[in-house]
């Protein structure tokens, strides 16, 4: 009768332990299924799924921290005998984006930061970058001008910028000393820039957003 006993005690433990493993090994796998749920989500991302608030304060960082570099920028300007006028109008102009961007005015922000990158274009144009550079740098300047303007709902002037943007890259494609290697991308992107034009056209902001980034992302690879 003991020695019954003692079994039958030691295989009520043996099954208790079984069932605690098997618990265990269930939570173990409900836990990886729902971190598995978490990095899928947090994988999710677009324009039409991404509703985040503007982290202003990363931005006024991002601008304040420039100030240490504006100095050395307008010497390395003046030295490359570069319009003097216009050297000053950046530096004007960034003070612009700074005081719009301290306002967390989106609007504001957004017409003066076109401002300041429009000078891009012209302090490179009389540098020896390459051709192909200097008209890809101006089409990104009209279309980020396009940009600038969704919240004015100004279709008729971003239509302009984007007539703007397309006269200038169709000059690469008719330029016989391109490398010939690049010749497609410079096609994909000059059809990615006449749909970003009909999204213009259908006065969509969500339907041109989609294709402003997928075309800024092309050019960069350009």
């Amino acid at each position: 009768s003991s020695g019954e006993s003692g079994s039958q005690s030691e295989g009520g433990e043996g099954q208790g332990g079984n069932s605690q493993t098997s618990g265990e090994s269930q939570t173990s796998e409900s836990s990886e299924n729902q971190d598995s749920n978490k990095k899928f989500e947090l994988t999710k991302s677009g324009v039409l799924t991404n509703d985040e608030e503007i982290n202003w304060d990363i931005i006024q960082s991002e601008v304040e921290n420039m100030y240490t570099s504006i100095p050395t920028i307008t010497i390395d300007l003046y030295q490359l005998n570069l319009n003097q006028e216009d050297i000053l109008n950046f530096n004007k102009e960034y003070d612009n984006l700074t005081i719009a961007v301290k306002s967390k005015n989106k609007k504001e922000s957004l017409s003066a930061l076109s401002k300041v990158y429009d000078f891009m274009p012209k302090f490179i144009k009389n540098t020896s970058e390459g051709e192909e550079y200097k008209k890809v740098l101006q089409t990104k300047s009209d279309i980020f001008k396009a940009y600038s303007k969704l919240d004015t709902g100004d279709w008729g002037q971003i239509e302009s910028d984007m007539n703007n943007a397309i006269q200038t890259y169709s000059q690469l494609l008719s330029n016989t000393n391109i490398d010939e290697s690049k010749q497609y991308d410079l096609s994909k992107g000059y059809i990615m820039l006449n749909e970003l034009q009909n999204a213009a056209k259908l006065k969509d902001t969500e339907v041109f957003l989609i294709k402003y980034k997928n075309l800024i992302e092309e050019l960069n690879s350009i």
